[in-house]
């Protein structure tokens, strides 16, 4: 069965949106070779940087899904089964659109959407390394004081063989809720968030890096990407405070919604090193199927295999918690999970118009009277923005000093 057959299969759902155990995925009742993660994809994993004052934390999917329940559009889907990452594929059987409902209201900011116990733990014995247990204002340790850190959510790593010895390696990073960014109010809030890092390798060697920023991400040569200091085999990764859109550096990253006024911030918060806790599988491009690897061999697979969404339906205009404001929402629909993501790209990038691999992480910073190249190094001066400068950083926020055609 191809891709697009799996995607539209609905010949085993019924009228009343009930699962009646007919439905299941051709995979289900398989018995899976377990393929083996080349080493050197695992030699080159990102480490990511959380921001220090973040409020929505990485969670754990199997937690997530004990807090939601699962509704076609804006009605529950009948039935009595709990759903977890080993029969979530089977909400497919239902006919209609797929979403997962927060059984909470989100702006009462139940603990399971800020997962804080899942703020990466580093190994070292500086007192200071602990991971907060309350919602005060006291300050988390910067990187400069432990090693990378071990999440309690797992992050999810697949690999992809493609054609002309092409291996792409996608690092999923989930989170239960997205804070939307803010100008004047605040704009795509939503339940269920998933970002991703993914790097690219040429016959077993490095050639690039993607970064799911907004504005459908950025990739990066290998060369131009900046390495862990102690381990130089090793990516990094920011993400930036609520949304979690992963960038190549630190610092203020202002993107078109509209007219570059939006803007992501990161920072060198906690170090967050997914080897340390993930799934990891093989994914085969050609029978769509996934496979677990030695990694792993225990991870679950089903759940990759659901083809709804992972939060609330965006709410309607009479739910209080709705606005709309210059033609964007406080609240939209959750995503749909990894293996919408374009796993088959043909270049690292995962839009469709043309690639292009940046040379350099420098990019243009916006401040009134000037302009100027900021590096990682630059501090967050978000004072003197004008509008002018931010509508020409939108349009020159794509060019860099040196580019270089995705073959």
């Amino acid at each position: 069965m191809g891709y697009l057959d799996f995607l539209l299969r609905r010949d085993d759902c019924n009228s009343n949106n009930t699962y009646d155990g007919k439905w299941q995925s051709y995979n289900e009742k398989s018995s899976l070779e377990i393929r083996r993660i080349p080493q050197y994809v695992l030699d080159h994993a990102p480490l990511v940087h959380l921001y220090s004052r973040e409020t929505f934390w990485p969670s754990h999917i199997g937690e997530h899904l004990q807090h939601v329940s699962p509704y076609i559009e804006y009605e529950p889907a009948a039935g009595a089964l709990h759903y977890n990452l080993t029969n979530l594929h089977r909400l497919n059987g239902l006919c209609g659109n797929v979403f997962l409902q927060s059984d909470d209201n989100v702006e009462d900011r139940p603990s399971w959407l800020t997962s804080r116990e899942n703020i990466p733990v580093p190994n070292c014995s500086n007192p200071q390394c602990g991971t907060p247990t309350t919602d005060s204002d006291m300050e988390i340790p910067t990187i400069e004081q432990f090693r990378p850190g071990r999440s309690s959510a797992p992050a999810t790593l697949i690999v992809v063989r493609k054609p002309g010895g092409i291996v792409d390696a996608f690092w999923f990073f989930f989170y239960s809720y997205n804070l939307g960014n803010k100008v004047f109010v605040r704009f795509g809030n939503h339940v269920g968030d998933w970002e991703h890092t993914a790097v690219r390798f040429k016959n077993g060697k490095p050639h690039a890096v993607y970064y799911s920023e907004h504005d459908f991400g950025n990739a990066y040569k290998w060369e131009a990407v900046e390495k862990y200091k102690h381990n130089t085999t090793r990516p990094m990764s920011y993400s930036a405070v609520g949304t979690h859109a992963m960038y190549a550096a630190p610092g203020v990253h202002r993107y078109v919604l509209p007219f570059g006024l939006l803007s992501d911030h990161t920072d060198k918060g906690p170090l967050w090193d997914p080897l340390q806790n993930m799934y990891a599988y093989d994914y085969d491009l050609d029978s769509d199927r996934v496979y677990p690897s030695h990694v792993t061999p225990g991870a679950p697979l089903q759940w990759l295999y659901y083809n709804g969404r992972w939060g609330d339906k965006g709410y309607r205009m009479e739910d209080d918690r709705q606005y709309r404001f210059a033609g964007q929402y406080h609240y939209v629909s959750g995503p749909l999970g990894p293996r919408f993501k374009n796993l088959g790209r043909v270049t690292i990038c995962e839009g469709a118009g043309k690639c292009i691999l940046q040379g350099s992480r420098q990019t243009l910073w916006p401040r009134i009277g000037k302009w100027a190249r900021r590096t990682e190094d630059k501090p967050e001066d978000d004072d003197h923005y004008g509008f002018w400068a931010g509508l020409k950083s939108s349009f020159d926020a794509y060019r860099s000093t040196r580019h270089a055609w995705d073959a």
